[in-house]
């Protein structure tokens, strides 16, 4: 599962950020930590590892510098170095916990899940205070395909330790993993609630995806050949079951705007919930321009002129490809005389769609624009642009 290695991501990055807990004695060892911890608040790695590997040889039996090492092979990718090393510091310190976890996430990085599971599965049962060893072991339980195994590991993890929502993101796999999708769902919104960064957020619309993906690309497929009843079908009680599911919510939106007659009211309510939505999962800066274009559209029938250009701002914002959004915004200034600006706008519409052009020389509410000096340059501008690119 792709999406599974976002939990080592985390943990990496937690291991880096505890480093050498505890200086080495060798006064030189000392420096070379000193310079090591240095080049990795640069995200030097290599040079840090350089550095490690120095302090180690002048203090070989210092826990803190071999572990550091360890984690900083698996930083820069020698997963072998960091397995052989780890199996070094247990030989010296056979039931430090550090060690197992070293040694489990190089085993873990080199897909080797069973050796993993054998290390960690008395370790872990001992360990009852590390989060890290018992995370690591549903971790390679479902990786290796101990679903159930898997599943209990990390349901007493989440209960014991709640708030660590590297648990609950673990925990939901494993529950998709087993086909208990509503309750994955669950457990993904919480750790998002407690860790709202962007890995979390791609891991809970990838589970989205998996669970309501075929039913979304259906409806998609629905609304392309303009059957926005069906696709509305499937579209709402999808919406129903997942708030959080953005894309479907967009796409509500568009079904609902598009059908015959239109449903401007279901449909705003859909692309205010798509937006609220990307708290939670992304939305590509395409959708996002769409969205902020049919809401501005939705609202300026209402006669809201300010609200419906603060949408199309921010849908220009997105600097992404749809040209709608930047006609409608020039459209929108023209009516307010701000021509100039306008004039910019209808130029970023036509660099996307050259088709562009030809709506502006013939719609009827731009009739003053065309006859300022800002239509004027606007042509010249065009006719510069599309030349030299031809």
């Amino acid at each position: 599962m792709r999406i599974y290695t976002y939990s080592f991501l985390f943990a990496a990055v937690f291991m880096c950020a505890n480093l050498a807990l505890s200086a080495p004695k060798d006064t030189l060892a000392k420096k070379h930590v000193t310079f090591g911890n240095a080049a990795i608040e640069e995200a030097d790695y290599q040079r840090a590892v350089e550095h490690y590997e120095s302090a180690l040889k002048e203090d070989p039996d210092s826990k803190s510098v071999m572990y550091s090492l360890g984690v900083l092979y698996i930083q820069t990718g020698d997963i072998e170095k960091a397995r052989e090393l780890f199996m070094n510091y247990l030989e010296k310190y056979p039931m430090d916990k550090d060690g197992f976890f070293g040694l489990s996430n190089a085993y873990i990085m080199k897909g080797e899940y069973e050796k993993a599971v054998r290390l960690l599965s008395q370790t872990a049962a001992r360990e009852k205070n590390s989060e890290a060893l018992r995370r690591n072991l549903g971790y390679a339980q479902l990786q290796s395909g101990d679903i159930p195994g898997a599943k209990k590991t990390l349901t007493e993890l989440v209960t014991d330790c709640p708030s660590n929502a590297l648990n609950r993101f673990d925990l939901a796999l494993a529950l998709s993993a087993g086909n208990d999708n509503e309750n994955a769902v669950k457990q993904a919104k919480a750790g998002l609630l407690l860790y709202p960064e962007a890995e979390g957020k791609i891991l809970y619309s990838d589970l989205l995806d998996s669970i309501g993906g075929s039913l979304l690309s259906e409806a998609i497929e629905l609304f392309r050949k303009n059957e926005m009843d069906k696709a509305l079908a499937i579209l709402e009680p999808l919406c129903e079951r997942f708030p959080d599911y953005a894309k479907a919510q967009a796409y509500l939106g568009h079904a609902s705007n598009l059908k015959l007659p239109p449903d401007r009211k279901k449909a705003e309510k859909a692309y205010r919930a798509a937006l609220t939505a990307t708290r939670f999962v992304p939305l590509s800066r395409q959708d996002l321009a769409i969205i902020y274009d049919n809401l501005g559209s939705i609202v300026l029938r209402k006669g809201e002129l300010e609200e419906a250009e603060g949408y199309y701002r921010v849908g220009i914002a997105q600097e992404s490809e749809y040209a709608p959004v930047y006609f409608n915004f020039g459209l929108l200034r023209a009516h307010k005389e701000a021509f100039t600006e306008a004039s910019v706008a209808f130029m970023d519409a036509v660099r996307r769609d050259r088709s562009m052009a030809d709506y502006i020389a013939s719609h009827p509410k731009l009739a003053k624009f065309r006859t300022t000096e800002d239509y004027t340059n606007l042509l010249v501008t065009i006719k510069k642009e599309f030349n030299s690119n031809e």
